[in-house]
């Protein structure tokens, strides 16, 4: 928000204000230029303690420190200039919608006397951009990205050449230093944020990271939010990548509950490291991820001293965070999930109550919790009709980043589908289909995101043939879930496992034994490929109560059916050898418990330790990725 906070390290930072202080005290009887000096330097320590620690006693009183400085310097000094965009800058960090107003308006008035081209007319337009960026994260106003980029872009030659000259003052050639830091990280940000928009360069994503590499260059302190910065435009700009890569880059991160029957939640977003693109179920990490960041949330929302310039979207975050601890808590059947997601939607409604920011991030957490709660056959059926009035009112305000309103629109083809299909209403269903078909197109083809698009877009399809019972619409609904599933296949195991069961199963209830045979096959060799891909018992048992049983009977049936008898032998055998093994591993492990309480512990122990190790590897492999 600045180009002085953070210059102080955390660690320093009590022994600055110490110092800081003395030196006022020491100026109280000196000339109005030392007072105004030590005014500055306390308000400067002060403010980078409240970084470190967001005490609001911090930032209020670096806030009057630098107020009393302006006040002491009287107008018309060229000393004004600078500590009035002191003052400027230590408003906008405190972020309220008065201090951006006054921040802008100061820094605009204090720009008008400079010619453009000056390395100090350079170090304003930064500032400017510094204070426009989160507005526009939180607004998405086209026209803050469009001024901010502007100004930056203009202020970043000059800014390089300052740092070129050499300077007898080295607080000002740090000043220089740090405003071509700050201006490389602001735009780079700035990039990031409208990646995904249609007039978005494909070039940005060298640039930006040419940018963070040369902000770090220049200046340490923007080190930790270059580092932070890169990972999140990987994260969003992956689908775009070639289907390896961008599986490689997902390693530890899930894309989707992957439930196999299209219906609310499905496929909607699920906790961060669940399962991986490989098809392996997480151990303690996700849960324990997940605890320390509601824990830690909870804790600095009830901390009456701790500053929090935007409440709501803390508390959103908060209710985000419930909504997919109570997803991956279902992964498992853990019976508190239930909790969690009620928990969630107070937040939510909390944060629709207060009726200022992140309005439609809470819209989308209040709708994925009612919709996860919805059954086809349970008493609260407005809960889908409240869901789908939630997501209409969320996609169609402009507060969320492109990438993630193209999710929420992904849940709403969803909840129309659903709805349609429950009241009969084939206009509807039809809205869901076609907006999944525009999602699906949006998508690079042969990346993961597009396969799975295609997965959703079938599933959509199934059901509409449901509906209508036509032939057409079956026909159509299988060669999309053929199409998906070999689009699916050596991206995503469990994506292409649930696509081919699903596909499978609704070509045996209509008695389209080809394509059932087809798709139990592939099936079954997923399940396979699963099973073998879990480190623990425990997990191997999720992956079998995804539609296993009976399969291989089934399939082997099915492929009976068309004469292709070997295929269905080996079907049948594969099939009852995973289950087979799979119930001897269950039986082994439920003798050890009564007569043999030591190897059991052992056994324990062991899965515990594994657990430990494979969370480290996650950890070790995040931190290259990040590196």
């Amino acid at each position: 928000m600045t180009l002085i906070v953070g210059t102080i390290p955390c660690d320093r930072v009590d022994a600055a204000v110490e110092a800081a202080q003395q030196q006022l005290a020491a100026a109280g009887r000196r000339a109005p230029a030392q007072r105004v000096l030590a005014l500055l330097n306390v308000s400067h320590a002060l403010l980078s303690r409240f970084v470190c620690r967001r005490a609001a006693a911090d930032l209020n009183a670096s806030i009057e420190a630098a107020r009393e400085a302006e006040r002491l310097v009287p107008r018309g000094r060229p000393e004004r200039r600078g500590v009035t965009v002191r003052l400027a800058s230590v408003l906008a960090v405190r972020n309220e919608p008065e201090d951006v107003t006054f921040a802008l308006d100061t820094l605009r008035r204090e720009q008008a006397g400079l010619r453009p081209g000056n390395p100090e007319h350079a170090a304003l337009d930064t500032m400017y951009a510094t204070v426009l960026a989160p507005q526009y994260l939180r607004y998405r106003r086209p026209e803050d990205l469009a001024e901010a980029l502007d100004r930056v872009e203009r202020a970043l030659p000059v800014l390089d050449r300052a740092t070129t000259v050499t300077r007898f003052n080295a607080s000002t050639a740090e000043v220089f230093t740090n405003a071509a830091a700050t201006a490389r990280a602001t735009l780079a940000t700035l990039l990031v944020a409208r990646s995904g928009d249609p007039d978005a360069d494909p070039a940005d994503e060298q640039r930006i990271r040419r940018l963070l590499e040369q902000a770090t260059r220049l200046s340490p302190v923007v080190g930790a939010v270059g580092d932070t910065l890169t990972r999140t435009h990987e994260l969003q700009s992956f689908d775009q990548r070639p289907a390896a890569e961008a599986a490689e880059m997902l390693s530890g991160f899930e894309f989707g509950d992957g439930d196999r029957y299209l219906g609310p939640g499905a496929g909607t977003g699920s906790a961060g490291r669940g399962i991986q693109i490989s098809g392996r179920y997480g151990t303690g990490s996700d849960l324990r991820a997940l605890d320390d960041g509601i824990r830690d949330m909870e804790a600095e929302l009830d901390d009456p001293t701790r500053y929090e310039a935007d409440r709501p979207s803390q508390l959103a975050t908060l209710a985000n965070l419930y909504h997919l601890r109570s997803r991956t808590k279902g992964l498992s059947g853990d019976p508190t999930a239930g909790a969690d997601r009620r928990q969630a939607e107070q937040l939510a409604g909390e944060v629709l109550g207060l009726g200022r920011d992140s309005q439609d991030e809470a819209r989308v957490v209040l709708a994925n919790c009612k919709l996860d709660g919805y059954r086809w056959a349970g008493p609260d059926q407005n809960a889908l009709d409240e869901a789908v009035t939630l997501l209409r009112r969320a996609t169609s305000g402009q507060e969320m980043a492109p990438r993630l309103r193209r999710a929420v629109r992904s849940s709403l083809a969803e909840a129309l589908i659903a709805k349609g299909f429950r009241d009969g209403d084939l206009e509807t269903v039809d809205e869901g289909v076609a907006l999944f078909r525009r999602l699906r197109d949006g998508y690079v083809k042969g990346s993961l995101p597009h396969a799975v698009a295609c997965s959703r877009l079938a599933a959509g399809l199934h059901l509409r043939a449901e509906a209508t019972g036509f032939t057409e619409d079956r026909l159509a609904a299988a060669d999309e879930s053929r199409r998906a599933v070999a689009e699916l296949t050596g991206k995503s195991l469990l994506w292409a496992y649930d696509t081919a069961v699903r596909w499978a199963d609704w070509s045996w209830r209509h008695e389209r034994m080809a394509d059932a045979g087809d798709a139990y096959l592939i099936a079954v060799d997923l399940l396979n490929q699963l099973v073998r891909a879990q480190l623990t018992r425990s997990m191997s048992e999720l992956v079998l109560g995804r539609g296993a049983r009976g399969m291989p009977a089934r399939a082997a049936c099915a492929l009976t059916r068309r004469g292709r008898l070997t295929e269905a032998v080996e079907a049948l055998e594969g099939g009852r050898a995973v289950l087979l093994s799979a119930a001897l591993e269950r039986d082994l492990v439920g003798l050890t418990a009564p007569e043999h309480e030591p190897v059991r512990q052992r056994y324990l122990r062991a899965v515990e330790r594994l657990r430990e190790l494979q969370d480290r590897a996650i950890q070790d492999q995040l931190g290259t990725e990040g590196a």
